[in-house]
């Protein structure tokens, strides 16, 4: 890419204070600017303003301030009836410069410009002319412009009204469209992938392709997110420590927000990690910005940055391998630390009044046994607490072993996953005067066995407190023992509303991924990928309330999206499973259904006089979208006293549904008909069948448009769109990015 070895800023300057661009030995027309308040940053120069039909002109943007500005992130508009946008001049290895043409045909670019020596002009936009008038059409919106430094800050950038004529500026013949393609053989020519790197051990910051260096080839990356080409901001892929496919996280750096603390990486307790916006309107997004490419861009030619180039939280240079076996219960308060992994060998209880802590990062292996279903499995008793909490940098993982002579790599079932026990109400069982340990109980309520652990759960405490899960993964797990006895991923048996559950994501298990059976207890930004049974199950009276819920089926082995029991053997047993629920995302591929054994694929079904509160979903790609049974699951359908199903969309489902009970207008789709519900023929989402790297946000805002969100502890009311992830801009990593994990392949989980 050329650019031209002369200064214009101190030229330019003195026109822009007289309320002019002065054109350069040019009589084409100016387009006279209005007055500034400020002297600007930037300006356009034009190679001609009167070009005829069929002729091509240039134009570029020049650096009219006393800044060293390395980078510029902004819109270029134009008339398209007049102009039609054919390249840009050859690129060099010095400087970056791409374009986002994709809306070029409504007179839009999105572009990028870095430079960690300093901008004075970009090189050349190149136009061919069809029509007159066209000069008049040009603007350009500066979104974000940084200057170069120790470290890089960001500046308020205005843009000069009107253009200067500049005729040293050439109209290439040569000039062409460079793609993302293009830039990565120009800055990676031995190869680097350029995508999201696998986690690695040592990872730093602003490595973006994990390669160990800092290169222009890091910022690439990063540009072609911001200016809206890459549209898969994050996802996983299951190897190493953690499993987290890390490109955005490691160039999400800027701001720096160093606290004065060590922790100032994002390690544990970091308040306000690396990359987290603190100003408003972005206060608490993590964006990928122009700031964040042009740091990586600084460290690489010598200008030192605070983040760039450190180690990142949870990925030390040498991977944890020092093993503790654990085969007995906890009876005293144990804390897991994260330079150890923990293997399981039996099923391990906490129990006695004991809390066990796990540290962030810590990772947690349940010894494998398939064959036999006598391998491992953590339960959290009645008298018992769990305070898990880990980071987006940092989650927990729970897993199963790789030890020598077990399935690798992981499969569904390879170990019998966390199950806890509460004592909040539910409506099977028998009574019983449980008495708890350090946690308050009354007695004389319903109580049960739990599924593989003679234990009992249940009891009349609502409030009750299990302890704290947050920031979680919990892969492969879930015995099968009988048809009516089988572990899942995630167990919650009577857990009470006092119970803290968020940020969690169950993947690939053998039967249920999350199944609540009774209890209150409440549950945020929750994923559950590639179970072979249902993803989201519940039975005996639950009646909590959640909150942005993504569900991705496994089509060739999953059953249900949700299944919605109150309970088996009485329909109308009380308390009633009545849970509200706003804000889910439910995919799966119907097409892979096709020559394979499994004989459901639905998206919910709600029975047994279940009566669920369900709002802004978004539920496609199933066989079956919803399936209703059961008379008293329908009694006051579609009333805040009965079933409700409102203000959410279903796309590209082979059917919507078939008969229902009459109180449910005797079909699915006369139930859902109204009510704010939407049946679209195209997916509003991006790439929600991307296994490996799904993208589940919304191709637009207007696509999603939802209803109302009740005020609460429990919800978050600004959330008036419908799906589990919200219709930002393509630079927004969304929340379930930089924890969670994808399929290890596209057909293997």
């Amino acid at each position: 890419m050329q650019f031209y070895a002369r200064s214009i800023r101190a030229a330019a300057l003195a026109a822009v204070s007289m309320g002019v661009l002065a054109a350069c030995a040019d009589d084409d027309s100016l387009n006279a600017p209005a007055p500034l308040a400020s002297a600007p940053s930037l300006a356009l120069a034009l190679s001609s303003a009167n070009a005829a039909p069929g002729q091509r002109i240039a134009i570029a943007i020049d650096n009219i301030s006393n800044e060293r500005i390395g980078g510029v992130h902004g819109v270029l508009r134009f008339d398209a009836s007049k102009l039609q946008y054919r390249g840009q001049e050859d690129a060099d290895n010095q400087t970056i410069f791409f374009i986002n043409d994709k809306n070029s045909i409504s007179g839009t670019l999105s572009l990028a410009l870095l430079d960690g020596q300093g901008i004075d002009r970009s090189a050349a936009l190149v136009f061919d002319v069809i029509g007159s008038g066209y000069a008049a059409s040009l603007d350009f919106d500066a979104i974000e412009v940084a200057v170069n430094g120790s470290p890089i800050r960001q500046i308020t950038a205005e843009v000069a009204d009107g253009y200067v004529i500049d005729r040293s500026l050439l109209a290439s013949p040569d000039a062409k469209k460079i793609t993302f393609a293009d830039w990565s053989e120009l800055l990676a020519p031995t190869g680097i992938a350029m995508s999201p790197g696998n986690i690695i051990p040592g990872l730093k910051y602003g490595d973006t392709d994990g390669n160990g260096l800092l290169a222009l080839s890091d910022a690439l990356y990063l540009v072609n997110v911001f200016v809206g080409l890459n549209e898969l901001i994050i996802g996983t892929d299951g190897t190493g420590l953690t499993g987290n496919r890390d490109g955005v996280v490691a160039g999400n750096t800027f701001p720096y927000n160093i606290n004065g603390t060590p922790q100032d990486l994002g390690e544990a307790g970091d308040p306000v990690p690396p990359g987290l916006e603190t100003l408003a309107p972005n206060a608490g997004l993590r964006l990928i910005t122009l700031s964040d490419a042009l740091a990586i861009v600084n460290e690489f030619v010598g200008n030192n940055q605070p983040v760039v180039g450190e180690v990142i939280p949870g990925r030390p240079a040498t991977p944890v391998s020092n093993r503790v076996i654990v085969n007995t219960d906890i009876t005293v308060n144990t804390t897991w630390t994260a330079n150890n992994v923990y293997e399981l060998v039996n099923y391990v209880s906490v129990t006695n009044g004991a809390t066990l802590t796990i540290q962030a990062g810590t990772q947690v292996e349940g010894r494998q046994s398939v064959a036999t279903n006598a391998g491992a499995a953590l339960y959290i008793l009645r008298d018992g607490k769990i305070d898990a909490q880990g980071t987006p940098l940092q989650p927990i993982v729970f897993t199963c072993t790789q030890n020598a002579g077990e399935p690798s790599p992981r499969v569904k079932g390879c170990w019998g996953g966390v199950s806890i026990l509460g004592s909040a109400r539910i409506n099977d069982g028998t009574l019983g005067s449980p008495v708890i340990t350090g946690r308050a109980e009354a007695g004389g309520c319903l109580q049960k066995g739990a599924e593989g652990e003679p234990a009992f759960y249940g009891g009349c405490n609502d409030d009750d407190n299990s302890g704290i899960l947050r920031y979680t993964r919990i892969e492969y797990a879930g015995f099968r023992f009988t048809a009516t006895n089988e572990l899942n991923g995630l167990a919650l048996y009577g857990v009470g509303r006092g119970t803290t559950i968020d940020h969690v994501q169950v993947h690939a298990g053998k039967d249920d991924n999350i199944e609540m059976f009774g209890g209150t207890v409440n549950m945020k930004y929750m994923v559950s990928t590639a179970g072979s049974d249902d993803a989201f199950d519940f039975t005996e009276g639950w009646n909590g309330d959640t909150q942005f819920l993504i569900i991705q089926l496994d089509g060739l082995d999953s059953d249900n999206g949700f299944e919605n029991d109150n309970q088996q053997g009485n329909n109308d047993a009380l308390p009633r499973s009545t849970p509200t629920v706003y804000n889910v995302t439910m995919t799966s591929d119907r097409n892979f259904r096709a020559g394979t054994t499994e004989s459901q694929n639905r998206g919910l079904l709600v029975r047994r006089g279940s009566r669920p509160h369900y709002f802004n979903f978004i539920v496609e790609g199933f066989t079956t979208a919803v399936a209703i049974t059961d008379a008293s699951t329908c009694v006051d359908s579609q009333t805040a006293a009965g079933f409700e199903f409102k203000n959410s969309l279903f796309a590209l489902n082979n059917s919507l549904g078939g008969t229902a009970p009459a109180g449910c207008g005797g079909t699915v789709t006369a139930f859902l008909t109204g009510n704010g519900n939407t049946f679209p023929v195209a997916s509003p989402l991006l790439s929600p069948l991307s296994y490996t790297v799904p993208d589940f946000r919304p191709v637009s805002a207007a696509a999603v448009a939802g209803g109302a969100v009740p005020t609460g502890a429990n919800f978050d009311a600004s959330a008036t769109y419908i799906g589990a992830v919200a219709p930002s801009s393509s630079n927004v990593a969304p929340w379930y990015s930089g924890w969670t994990r994808g399929w290890q392949n596209a057909t293997t989980p």
